[in-house]
């Protein structure tokens, strides 16, 4: 006997699924394929998958530069990581609904810019940038998303001898070049943002006036703005001090004290009110024994995960092999080895390699297709190539 199983019964149980899984289950039936391609499969998915730690490493002493992208995922005891993707010679920006964007750095000449989901290995070739130049430094591209229209833009800071910064823009969809930022901050933004609620956010110390601004881009509205600092406004350094999403919010967490070995003490400051400058701050008390195995000036990165832990991993992390996890709500900290997982995984151990960036990360099945439009083909000088679409 042959029993007829419902579409909504089908539907609930594979958004549990993997991306990997569902990836294969498209193979099963035309009706699956349509189903897990569906819009609203797809963001049903992404609200269900798991909160994971996307990691950037990078070994300094490899000739092509290699950077390799990691998950590790909290929720799993033995701490679960998981390689993603090589790449050579390229660098990577904070995760977005689980795309990045991914820009060559070497050659400098290149500029080759691509937006990259690294769950489906799909990615796209995006029109090359308007300003060039050979220093692979002077550039940081940031990832945003409108919510309010579903559209995703990069915005990349070109920064003109260390005095100057220049932003261009460019809008998956609808662009199909880079367009100049009218709305310029007069402000070097050289470093990775964090995209909240359509906005994206950075904090700059001014070393010559001994204070940290706080800036922050309304991707909708394509314009910058300053964002009030923390009363007691404290000097960040760029080592000690890290920006966090924290439930919709932004928050810095400052860990000097803890890096130079003063005290076990951290504060996070979290923003509640972006136009009016509101922020609430809490002291985190980490435990003893911990504050006594870290080697003095230890670099940590930050996020903010479900269950309301926040995760502090090394930058030594292939080499130490572990992370923290501190639950502010019962004030208690769980330290996660991750040693085991590295038996198949030999080429990370290297003391050479280690991680340059942290993020939140949720697998999406989100098609580039469907946030994109195939621009038309760009002529002249030879750099310029048409946005096409491509598997790794």
């Amino acid at each position: 006997m042959n029993i007829a199983v419902g579409d909504d019964l089908v539907f609930n149980i594979l958004i549990f699924f993997p991306v990997k899984s569902l990836l294969r289950f498209r193979c099963v039936c035309k009706r699956w394929r349509c189903m897990i391609s569906d819009p609203s499969f797809v963001e049903a998915h992404q609200s269900r998958s798991a909160t994971t730690l996307l990691v950037s490493s990078f070994d300094d002493r490899s000739h092509d530069r290699k950077r390799t992208l990691y998950t590790i995922n909290p929720s799993i005891n033995d701490g679960e990581l998981r390689c993603l993707s090589e790449f050579s010679n390229w660098s990577i920006s904070r995760s977005v609904n689980g795309l990045v964007c991914i820009y060559e750095q070497y050659p400098a000449e290149s500029h080759r810019v691509r937006l990259f989901n690294p769950s489906t290995r799909e990615y796209v070739n995006l029109p090359p940038p308007i300003f060039s130049g050979r220093d692979p430094s002077e550039q940081v591209y940031n990832l945003g998303f409108d919510p309010s229209t579903k559209t995703y833009k990069i915005l990349r800071s070109w920064i003109d001898n260390w005095s100057d910064c220049k932003y261009e823009i460019f809008t998956l969809g609808s662009d199909s070049l880079w367009r100049i930022v009218k709305d310029n901050p007069k402000v070097v933004l050289d470093t990775k943002g964090v995209c909240i609620n359509g906005t994206i956010y950075w904090t700059k110390d001014i070393g010559f006036q001994n204070s940290t601004i706080i800036m922050a881009f309304n991707v909708g509205e394509e314009k910058f703005r300053s964002v009030p600092a923390p009363p007691k406004d404290p000097m960040w350094d760029f080592k000690t001090s890290r920006m966090i999403q924290m439930g919709g919010h932004i928050a810095i967490v400052d860990y000097q004290e803890v890096a130079g070995r003063i005290s076990n003490v951290m504060i996070i400051w979290k923003l509640e009110d972006s136009l009016n400058g509101i922020w609430s701050h809490n002291r985190i008390l980490l435990p003893e024994s911990f504050m006594q195995r870290i080697p003095r000036h230890t670099s940590f990165f930050f996020t903010s995960l479900d269950g309301g832990e926040i995760a502090l991993i090394p930058s030594t992390l292939f080499k130490d092999r572990y992370v923290v996890y501190y639950n502010l709500e019962k004030e208690r900290t769980r330290k996660e080895v991750l040693s085991w997982l590295f038996r198949n995984m030999w080429h990370i151990s290297s003391p050479y390699a280690y991680c340059d960036d942290v993020s939140v990360y949720v697998e999406s099945l989100i098609s580039l297709k469907e946030i994109t439009c195939v621009c038309r083909t760009f002529e002249g000088d030879n750099q310029a190539v048409g946005m096409t679409y491509s598997y790794s």
